[in-house]
């Protein structure tokens, strides 16, 4: 009913309501903590991708294609390893083997793939909107606005307040209060360490390209001005979509690392 929602709202595409269906049935077969944990994240960055649309469609009309509904890619590299994680920590809590991977790791690694996912959204909804010109991760120089890689100062702040508030649902979440807080702060790290991932490889191995015509970067394969663009930087196969799948496994690795150290 969810995604069948959003696909009436234009949040999903047609691909992206089946790949949401899955994704979300996933999470509930883990427990429906996790499922209600995976909608409001869902329904937190629709409404930030709508909020302001038409002044974020404006600002990024010459650098990112027409905005329409998350594809099942898109879907699936934002919460597909969120849902894959704690579905298998659910498998995990029925084995008896001592060698198997604990629920708690796989949980942990799903909750920071999930912060690390929310984080990145955050940042680009809110820097594209508030943030001003961006400035690129590595260089500091300015970048228009939509490029990836840039970061603004507003966004940066955003990823901050949206990685503490999937820490805060992880204490509410795990039922050993032992541990929750000391998961809290692996998985607010892993956040914030996701996003800045993303920024990251957004910089240097995103595929760019570029309008010979206005002499600028793009990620339209055909700019505003009718001319087809040319890839210049990166590699051809590293979309933002990857970007976004990767950001979410170095989230969940992140955590993992750090939920021990944070003993």
């Amino acid at each position: 009913m969810i995604a069948g929602a959003a696909r009436r709202a234009g949040s999903l595409t047609g691909s992206g309501q089946w790949a949401a269906f899955v994704v979300g049935t996933m999470a509930t077969a883990a427990g429906w903590p996790w499922a209600f944990l995976l909608i409001a994240y869902f329904v937190a960055s629709s409404a930030l991708t709508r909020f302001g649309q038409a002044k974020k469609a404006e600002r990024t009309a010459s650098t990112l294609p027409d905005a329409r509904g998350r594809d099942a890619t898109q879907v699936v590299a934002n919460g597909g390893v969120f849902a894959v994680a704690v579905l298998a920590g659910t498998f995990a809590a029925g084995t008896a083997s001592p060698s198997s991977t604990t629920p708690l790791a796989w949980q942990v690694a799903g909750l920071g793939a999930l912060a690390a996912a929310a984080a990145d959204t955050w940042a680009t909804e809110i820097g594209t909107l508030f943030g001003g010109t961006p400035r690129t991760l590595l260089t500091g120089r300015p970048v228009p606005p939509g490029v990836s890689g840039g970061i603004t100062l507003a966004g940066s702040g955003a990823s901050v307040v949206a990685a503490a508030l999937i820490a805060l649902a992880a204490m509410l979440i795990l039922p050993d209060v032992a541990v929750a807080p000391r998961v809290a702060r692996a998985v607010f790290v892993a956040g914030v360490a996701g996003s800045l991932l993303d920024s990251l490889l957004g910089a240097t191995l995103q595929s760019k390209r570029w309008c010979e015509r206005c002499r600028t970067w793009t990620e339209r394969r055909v700019h505003t001005c009718q001319y087809r663009t040319q890839h210049a930087r990166g590699l051809r196969w590293m979309t933002n979509d990857t970007v976004n799948f990767l950001a979410t496994v170095g989230g969940a690795l992140v955590a993992l690392a750090l939920v021990d150290a944070l003993s």
